[in-house]
């Protein structure tokens, strides 16, 4: 663009659109297999955020840039960005995407910011800060605007609910779908499991929580096979070893049903359509990543209704969900990881 307004736009996006456009380059599985791709730092770049050319000729846009600067600092220690600052994009974990998606908008200076969930994706903390900032914003004049249910509305709609808790440790009979023995996970400077150790049955139901980038969806991806660090380590599912010989990654992935914010995202699959694949003949275990991510508020209870009615119905296929919010967890997952404790 020739000239730059820092102050000009009308309306920017920092939902699922937004996120989409921003993984259009991307993979599936590709956070996990290498780390190209734009940093945060170069997303929020003042050439990015402003599609300024970095070769044109003659135009200092010294205010714009003043402008952004103080945007910059505001944005930066808020969302506490520091830390992702190095990081690519791709290898965000979606709450942490969704801040720094946030953040860009601001940076545009547009009037109104929508999205259509302002907190999808984010654990509690970052749920409670956002209120705050979109608060201050307002006030600032900025209008925040939410295609779907207010937090508020969703809270009461998860006091109605809530799922029933059990003791992790407790015994059970059946034979063991996934064990993991001694994991370790780095990312670059960044330990997510250190000497980790779980075992999944028939037929339990296992919700597993921890803030943004403790590690969730990559535990997923470790029993999907969809990291390479699957093979790496002492990981079976269904009795079977990855890497060994006679077993294959479609042996073990027919049994997998998988519906995920990642496949949202990066497939532009919908929730139903994961769900149809999902809940299928043959599935002995189902992975379930935020379930309602994306979803309007008025078809939230029947895919909830829908999986919770398909694993009554088959008792002995085991569940794993990772949800952020108590009223995004299907009924009758009675057992709780907390990698925020262990790892």
């Amino acid at each position: 663009m020739e000239d730059v307004d820092a102050s000009s736009l009308d309306l920017c996006d920092c939902g699922l659109a937004a996120q989409m456009a921003a993984l259009r380059d991307g993979w599936l599985q590709g956070r996990y297999h290498s780390e190209e791709g734009d940093t945060v730092a170069e997303m929020l770049s003042f050439n990015s955020v402003f599609e300024v050319n970095p070769f044109e000729v003659g135009a200092g846009h010294t205010a714009e840039r003043r402008i952004y600067s103080a945007r910059r600092r505001f944005v930066d220690g808020t969302f506490e960005l520091t830390g992702l600052l190095r990081r690519t994009f791709l290898s965000l974990s979606t709450g942490e995407m969704r801040r720094v998606l946030f953040a860009r908008a601001i940076l545009t200076g547009a009037k109104r910011i929508v999205s259509d969930d302002l907190f999808g994706g984010l654990d509690a903390q970052w749920r409670g800060r956002l209120r705050a900032i979109v608060a201050a914003l307002r006030r600032e004049g900025v209008k925040v605007v939410a295609r779907r249910a207010s937090e508020r509305q969703i809270r009461a709609a998860a006091g109605k609910r809530g799922i029933r808790r059990a003791s992790a440790a407790a015994e059970t009979c059946g034979r063991v779908v996934v064990s993991m023995r001694g994991v370790d996970v780095s990312f670059g400077p960044r330990t997510l499991f250190r000497d980790f150790s779980w075992t999944v049955r028939e037929g339990e139901r296992w919700l597993l929580k921890g803030p943004n980038g403790s590690g969730k969806t990559t535990l997923l991806a470790l029993i999907s096979g969809d990291s390479p660090q699957a093979y790496a380590f002492d990981i079976a599912v269904f009795g079977k070893r990855r890497g060994t010989s006679g077993v294959t990654f479609a042996d073990v992935r027919s049994h997998i049903g998988i519906v995920s914010a990642e496949r949202c995202a990066y497939l532009r699959q919908t929730v139903g359509e994961q769900l149809d694949a999902a809940l299928r003949r043959g599935t002995r275990l189902l992975l379930l990543d935020e379930p309602c991510y994306g979803l309007p508020p008025q078809d939230e209870a029947g895919i909830l209704s829908r999986i919770a009615e398909w694993l009554d119905s088959h008792p002995r296929v085991a569940a794993i969900c990772v949800a952020h919010r108590p009223g995004h967890v299907p009924a009758g997952f009675t057992r709780i990881l907390d990698l925020a404790r262990t790892t």
